[in-house]
């Protein structure tokens, strides 16, 4: 062995501890950075007609396990799902307030039932009467802004939604990008651990808004696919696209959310994915919230049907044969003038069965019964039409009900 081989020998020991101490000094400065993965600098030996004539670091690559790869990306994905239900879950939750509370929404619904325990206690007096009816309108439009409520929480996660989506194309944009830097530094057997790096926290970003696969190109890089197979990235970048509804109601209609493949291909994004944010939104959107306004709207009208029940199980059944007022100074046109609402008048017989009936809708200064246009000028005469009275029918009995 010469001189001359020697020394190259040597000078090819140095450089590979050169390179190892940069990547263990790369190692130990970046121990606390987030998404960091360490590096490891494989060696491998020179060998000339038979004899070791030195060593060469041969490449570098990052210390990465694929099954735990994966698992933690799955993990990912499904803390990004969850947590994301449980945030706007949460909105919906303080609509209501605590429910042991004294302030919430449920302590209200206690205190229109107690209201009119109250008054049923003392029925002459105005004050418990009028706070009755004060708590009971306040609950009901409580119940109608948090309903309202809800819809924006809805409409909030499906602007969420579109986020998401740009998010994703982003960051596909990013992944395939940094294939091609790798795959050019995998051709020539150089450091291309920095852009692997760069690549893995994408992907990890990208877990969180979908559960996704991902594989190693045999070229440098990785290659992306849904859980179901679609291809996210590896042969060029997926588009992923979304248009958001305007003013969400109960009734509103969401558009699809679709991924258009490398190839072209073009598929519902939601058959492709079972977890990540996006998932989570779209459960929110589309199943939690409206089941959560459909309890509500549920409680309300329950309450509203015990407060008619008991309402109608008080009313007087055959009608009293004569019903007593006071003059409170309007004439009819003024006191019907201006108001809104409906009601029924009904005429039954000896027995107490309805006969005929007439429904009134009144709206401002005009009104309808059974249909039929009246004013405050027309109105008895057209309810009088509509009922079939005749004056000489004293012994009729009109009721009311609201």
């Amino acid at each position: 062995m010469s001189l001359t081989t020697i020394l190259n020998t040597a000078n090819s020991g140095l450089i590979a501890a050169q390179t190892q101490l940069r990547v263990v000094s790369d190692n130990v400065s970046n121990v606390n950075t987030p998404g960091y993965v360490r590096k490891i600098a494989e060696q491998t030996t020179l060998v000339s007609a038979g004899m070791g004539t030195g060593v060469e670091v041969s490449r570098i690559r990052l210390a990465t396990d694929r099954f735990l790869q994966a698992a933690s990306l799955n993990a990912g994905a499904d803390a990004a799902r969850q947590g994301v239900r449980y945030e706007l879950y949460d909105r919906i939750q303080s609509l209501f307030g605590d429910p042991g509370g004294t302030a919430g929404f449920f302590s209200q619904v206690d205190g229109v039932f107690s209201a009119f325990s109250a008054s049923a206690e003392d029925p002459t007096s105005s004050p418990r009467r009028q706070d009755a009816l004060f708590k009971t309108q306040a609950l009901f439009d409580e119940a109608n802004r948090i309903s309202n409520q809800i819809q924006a929480v809805r409409e909030d996660a499906d602007g969420r939604i579109q986020s998401a989506v740009e998010k994703a194309n982003n960051l596909l944009e990013q992944i395939e990008a940094l294939n091609k830097e790798i795959a050019r530094a995998t051709v020539v057997n150089g450091d291309a651990s920095g852009a692997e790096t760069a690549q893995s926290s994408l992907i990890s970003q990208l877990a969180e808004l979908m559960d996704i696969r991902v594989s190693t190109r045999s070229v440098g890089g990785v290659s992306i696919r849904t859980g179901n197979g679609s291809l996210l990235a590896g042969e060029g970048a997926a588009k992923l696209s979304y248009n958001r509804a305007g003013a969400v109601t109960s009734e509103a209609a969401f558009n699809e959310i679709w991924i258009t493949e490398p190839g072209g291909i073009k598929r519902p994004l939601l058959e492709a994915v079972n977890s990540g944010e996006i998932k989570g939104l779209v459960e929110l959107r589309d199943i939690e919230a409206p089941a959560a306004a459909a309890r509500l709207a549920e409680l309300v009208s329950h309450v509203a049907d015990e407060l008619n029940r008991a309402h109608n199980a008080n009313s007087a059944v055959p009608a009293p044969a004569k019903l007593t007022g006071r003059n409170v100074g309007q004439s009819l046109e003024s006191a019907i003038a201006n108001f809104s609402g409906r009601t029924t008048v009904a005429i039954t017989n000896s027995a107490g069965v309805i006969q005929t009936r007439a429904d009134i809708v009144f709206n401002g200064a005009t009104m309808t019964v059974n249909g039929v246009a009246a004013d405050p000028t027309t109105f008895l005469a057209t309810l009088n039409a509509q009922l079939g009275v005749q004056r000489r029918e004293e012994g009729r009995r009109i009721g009311r009900h609201a």
